[in-house]
């Protein structure tokens, strides 16, 4: 049955079959708890359900349920985990959801090349672990490493707490094997560190949010586990100057592998519904560092501990084992659980400057829920520009969800408008798809024949993004 909105159609009761023999019906359900449960991420906005949710284990499968979807003109979802935050694997109209969670092995690890093979549906956490005895790590860590996918990292281009140092998810992929919507399958990129062989198809699939392809495997470039590191924790009573010394930390010279960012209000609501008790301020700033020999990681420390001295931090923690370092990490991503326990839907917004806008953008933040009548609080990275707003509203569909959503527009636009991008690491989706005129102007225009030369039937996550 076709779509009357859409111009596509719904999978028949025959592609359905078509869809068991391929997979087993076992990993085929129109079951409405798998649709509920597959109909939505984090982001807290629409809902939409689809009409079948499946599980490969394979590329080959994936290969099939891409064929069948593509010659019916059947719309088809990608998701992981669906933790992330702007509605990217949100089935608009409906259609088919592949989840990916059946993909999850770690397929190799080769210590001597720093590279390893994984499946999409591969747990953040549960990677960096099974890395651990070889020295390695994967660094991009998301505030929810504990249930994210490496393949909602990838579709994403997710960051996180250590993207000050390390950077972004692009920047640790190095190949994938990809399924085209015609059922194609191939394999781009190379597994080394550098290359100059043409377009980087590579690059151009990060962060496409599923509308260009499935990624079904993917060689990741790792790092060595830093021998040494060291956590400080700095309190503020006022948030200009919480603000202002991460700048003046950065033109120091210092390199840490996080400058994270809490207000009063993330501050109190993760000592009132986590397991950790902070002191209460303005605002706080987490530190870490990381190197090789211990006096150089004890020396960063000393001088940033004196630069937030001088700067006005009223209270300076150096944890002195690994136990009080992991409570400062522990109480910093508790801060989301403790926001959705604080209200049913938050709107939390993703936004980054340049470094010398982001007094201004905070304080823009402040001024934008004062004018609109809504309570917000502002975190996140902050040493690389990234700034996170949680804005508290009522509920959904009430009066404050709509001037809280005008407010973060109005922020979005702002940073936009001073050089910035509508979203750092939790990407576009539905959430901030009408943005994108405004950040890329008639660049918008070739990414959509980039997508339609990739997708010509527009099955790929359409409604997302573009």
């Amino acid at each position: 049955m076709r779509n009357g909105l859409s111009g596509y159609n719904k999978p028949s009761s025959s592609d359905l079959d078509g869809l068991r023999r391929v997979l087993g019906p076992q990993d085929v359900s129109t079951d409405r708890y798998d649709l509920l449960t597959n109909a939505f991420d984090a982001y807290p906005g629409e809902l939409h359900l689809p009409d079948v949710v499946v599980w490969p284990e394979t590329a080959e499968e994936v290969s099939l349920v891409l064929r069948l979807a593509n010659e019916k003109r059947i719309p088809v979802y990608v998701r992981g985990a669906g933790t992330g935050l702007a509605g990217a694997c949100v089935p608009v109209y409906g259609g088919i959801v592949i989840n990916t969670m059946k993909m999850n092995r770690i397929l190799d690890v080769r210590p001597l090349d720093l590279q390893v093979d994984v499946q999409p549906g591969v747990i953040y956490d549960q990677l960096n672990a099974h890395l651990a005895p070889y020295g390695l790590f994967f660094p991009p860590d998301p505030g929810s490493s504990k249930s994210c996918t490496i393949g909602g990292m990838i579709a994403n281009n997710a960051s996180g707490l250590r993207a000050v140092r390390y950077g972004v998810t692009r920047d640790y992929v190095l190949s994938m094997e990809l399924v085209l919507p015609s059922g194609e399958l191939l394999r781009v990129g190379a597994n080394v560190f550098k290359s100059s062989v043409g377009y980087d198809v590579v690059r151009l699939i990060v962060g496409s949010e599923g509308t260009l392809g499935v990624i079904t495997n993917a060689t990741l470039r790792l790092r060595k586990l830093p021998r040494h590191r060291s956590t400080v924790a700095a309190y503020f009573d006022s948030i200009e100057g919480g603000v202002s010394v991460i700048n003046a930390i950065r033109q120091e010279g210092l390199d840490p592998a996080a400058i994270e960012f809490l207000d009063r209000i993330h501050i109190e609501l993760i000592s009132k519904h986590s397991n950790v008790l902070l002191p209460t301020h303005e605002c706080m700033l987490i530190l870490e560092f990381h190197g090789y020999s211990a006096n150089g990681v004890a020396d960063e420390v000393k001088t940033a501990a004196e630069i937030l001295k001088e700067s006005g931090s009223v209270q300076i923690e150096l944890p002195k084992s690994s136990q009080e370092e992991q409570r400062i990490w522990d109480a910093r991503k508790a801060m989301y659980p403790s926001v959705t326990r604080a209200t049913k839907a938050p709107i939390t917004g993703d936004i980054i400057v340049p470094l010398s806008k982001l007094y201004d953008t905070v304080q823009k933040a402040y001024d934008l829920g004062k004018r609109y009548g809504v309570v917000v609080g502002v975190a996140g990275h902050l040493g690389d520009g990234n700034v996170h707003t949680n804005w508290f509203t009522e509920g959904r569909d009430t009066d404050s969800w709509l001037r809280a959503m005008k407010a973060n527009s109005e922020l979005v636009d702002y940073a936009i408008s001073v050089g910035g991008a509508a979203s750092a690491e939790h990407g576009i989706g539905i959430e901030k798809k009408d943005f994108m005129r405004t950040q890329h102007g008639e660049g918008l225009e070739l990414m959509r024949r980039i997508k339609a030369l990739f997708d010509p039937e527009g099955i790929l996550n359409p409604g997302v993004m573009i």
